[in-house]
């Protein structure tokens, strides 16, 4: 338990062999890397955030010409209209999933470092009582073995909150949710050059008159 207070807490300053080892094998304390997780989560949570409002805009203002046109008797302009329309949820739906995504990992990350800081503030005390024991044996039978007990309980609870917030056992990250983020990333890449790439086919059955409906803004 002392050597997991160490890990928490170590500051993370690093010689120059240090940094380059660290290019291999990430080193440092895990509060800050929990930490850093967590505020780059957050960034990117925004910057989707903001996408999507833009998308809901465009959304209405794309909706409205089509009933113009379709109000003008404009069949083909409504019909490309609404082609566009189209590929404007496609990618509202995809970004969504992703911000759903980013949430989920945010709270996991978020759960492990208040547990984290729990964990930290409370192995003093089981410390303490962990060196009583010996002593209280004498007279409440069984309070050492109570005492044991509570010391696997947090170390237990330890394991699983670190080994769930590493994401290597979280069975809810399938491979469409992976595949989800990727085509969010290539979307939010695009869209710092003000364009969006067409969706992948499996997306969704793109119409033949959407050749240019991806370019939004």
């Amino acid at each position: 338990m002392a050597g997991f207070e160490k890990m928490w807490n170590r500051p993370s300053q690093q010689g120059m062999g240090q940094r380059v080892g660290s290019l291999v094998k990430p080193q440092g304390a895990l509060k800050p890397r929990v930490q850093a997780a967590i505020a780059r989560i957050q960034k990117q949570g925004a910057k989707l955030d903001a996408m999507l409002a833009k998308l809901r805009e465009r959304d209405a203002a794309v909706f409205t010409k089509v009933v113009e046109a379709t109000q003008r008797h404009d069949t083909s302009g409504a019909r490309v209209l609404s082609c566009e329309l189209t590929e404007i949820r496609k990618v509202s739906r995809v970004l969504g999933n992703a911000r759903m995504a980013l949430q989920k990992v945010e709270l996991r990350l978020t759960t492990a470092h208040d547990v984290g800081d729990t964990l930290v503030a409370i192995m003093p005390t089981i410390g303490v009582m962990n060196g009583m024991k010996s002593s209280l044996a004498k007279f409440m039978p069984g309070a050492d073995q109570e005492i044991s007990r509570m010391s696997e309980v947090l170390g237990g609870m330890m394991g699983e909150t670190f080994s769930e917030a590493d994401g290597g056992s979280d069975a809810a990250m399938t491979e469409e949710s992976a595949q989800i983020l990727n085509e969010a990333a290539a979307v939010a890449q695009a869209g710092s050059d003000g364009k969006f790439p067409t969706m992948p086919a499996d997306a969704g059955e793109a119409s033949s008159e959407t050749t240019a409906s991806s370019k939004f803004f």
